[in-house]
């Protein structure tokens, strides 16, 4: 009994077949082009059907599985008519689109009410704002709507024909009721929607069905498979880290640096929602989650290592070599306010700026790089310091992504936000949860912790230094009221 995972990005696509005693058996990555029309930005919801069609067929030739799961991006949705014909294409999360209509839901239904039957405040990235947007902009399209599907319950529904999707993803629409784990009728009334429209909501882990028989004749493949209810990425990613408990943390480091903390106590503060942080069904039932974000974490190392030192080595063979070999063992003192490509929570500020602050002629360039990794392991103690009011602890992390290669990194994280942070076996997260949900909805894990422990291997544990915790104090200090004090040049 195999399963194979399948996590749907932006503009990539992967999968990994996994033996049932969690072994990895076979990897496969595509990216795809994002798709234009008529001046504006899309994600291809063709090419990753065709993607995903093609990572089945691989899995078939080597060796075959019994289940499929699958790991998506939020909030984008792909508009169909009665007839399942495309009206309108997935718009990305950042497309400005739908901001006027996130500030007439907030009127329309006062924010209060809004975060604590929701979970959100509106925003343009979420679903019914965008939504609401083509209703205002292309009424035709709008009147013709039938069916609207997120990316992992529109992959359902071509492959079973079954119209399901799961908390998770259902609370990236903006539109979700977390107390009644339906979408909000009252809410879409007020703006002349059906709830009809959105498929029905289940937890994470149901089955949805049986793969439809002639799609597995053109893989190849004889026995039948099971169709599992996958979730959003970062839920995917942070229980392929094996976060199931309340207090685990995952810290996906890639472009943009995003926490998720699991807790079980709700607190509707809405403070909490002004400042960015969101109330998420998880996947193990009872739990919740947040998301704690930084838009610049691998993306300022990448703009440091390309465009300040232009892949600079020395003697190495590579940067990271290199750069690293010249750190200094402790604090570098020079601040580095991460916001280069603004601010995320808790200011909730795009327009905020990046900093640098107490550089000399002293500084080599190692104590720069430093200063940045500082700086982002700052920002991220910052954010599990604010999230602590609303009953969000973080007590320990797990690191995922390109930026848990560096050691050094994880070690200035460990110590600057002083918890013990352990790195997994593979980056690929989110395909191991994956392969965790499908276990359970087999009979052969009983729950997702049983799950863990089959599938979810650590590599190394970083434990926080107590005299370098102590000595990164001033520091900090000073980093808190950086942003107060800059902002006002922005």
């Amino acid at each position: 009994m195999n399963y194979l995972s399948i996590d749907v990005g932006t503009t990539c696509c992967k999968c990994q077949l996994f033996a049932e005693n969690g072994e990895i058996l076979a990897y496969k990555s595509e990216e795809y082009p994002l798709l234009e029309r008529e001046g504006e930005k899309y994600v291809d919801i063709g090419g990753i059907v065709s993607r995903v069609k093609k990572m089945m067929r691989f899995a078939a030739e080597r060796g075959g599985f019994s289940s499929v799961c699958f790991s998506t991006l939020g909030e984008s949705f792909v508009l169909l008519d009665g007839e399942d014909g495309i009206l309108y294409y997935p718009m990305l999360y950042t497309d400005a689109r739908g901001a006027e209509e996130a500030v007439q839901i907030k009127r329309a239904m006062g924010e209060e009410a809004l975060f604590s039957r929701t979970g959100v405040l509106p925003q343009s990235m979420f679903s019914l704002s965008k939504l609401l947007w083509i209703k205002n902009n292309r009424p035709d399209v709008f009147a013709r709507a039938d069916k609207l599907f997120l990316i992992c319950d529109y992959l359902g529904y071509c492959l079973t024909g079954e119209r399901i999707i799961d908390y998770g993803l259902a609370s990236r629409t903006g539109a979700f009721n977390i107390h009644d784990l339906a979408f909000d009728g009252i809410l879409l009334s007020k703006f002349g929607i059906e709830p009809s429209l959105f498929s029905e909501p289940k937890p994470t882990g149901s089955v949805v069905g049986k793969v439809k028989r002639d799609l597995l004749k053109e893989f190849g493949i004889e026995n039948d498979v099971t169709l599992v209810l996958g979730s959003h990425d970062q839920i995917c990613s942070a229980l392929g880290a094996g976060a199931v408990r309340s207090g685990d943390a995952v810290d996906g480091m890639g472009t943009v640096e995003c926490v998720t903390a699991v807790f079980d106590a709700i607190d509707y503060d809405l403070r909490m929602g002004k400042q960015g942080y969101v109330l998420v069904p998880y996947a193990v039932p009872g739990l919740f989650c947040t998301y704690m974000f930084n838009y610049s974490s691998g993306s300022l190392i990448n703009w440091f290592k390309n465009d300040v030192l232009h892949d600079y080595r020395g003697a190495y063979s590579d940067f990271f070599s290199y750069i690293e070999s010249g750190m200094a063992g402790g604090p570098s003192g020079i601040l580095t306010l991460p916001y280069f490509a603004g601010a995320a929570t808790p200011y909730q500020n795009i327009g905020a700026k990046g900093a640098v602050l107490n550089l000399t002629t002293a500084a080599s360039d190692a104590d720069l790089y430093r200063s940045i990794l500082e700086g982002t392991a700052m920002e991220m103690r910052l954010n599990a310091e604010i999230v602590r009011k609303y009953g969000v602890r973080v007590k320990s992390a797990v690191a995922t992504g390109g930026g848990a290669n560096s050691e050094k990194w994880m070690q200035i994280k460990a110590d600057i936000q002083n918890i013990s942070i352990r790195v997994l076996r593979s980056s690929e997260g989110g395909l191991c949860g994956c392969a965790m949900l499908q276990s359970v909805a087999a009979g052969q894990a009983k729950d997702l912790a049983h799950a863990a422990e089959i599938f979810v291997e650590y590599t190394k544990k970083f434990v926080p230094d107590a005299a370098k915790h102590a000595a990164y104090a001033a520091q900090y200090r000073k980093y808190k009221r950086i942003y107060r004090v800059l902002k006002e040049f922005y």
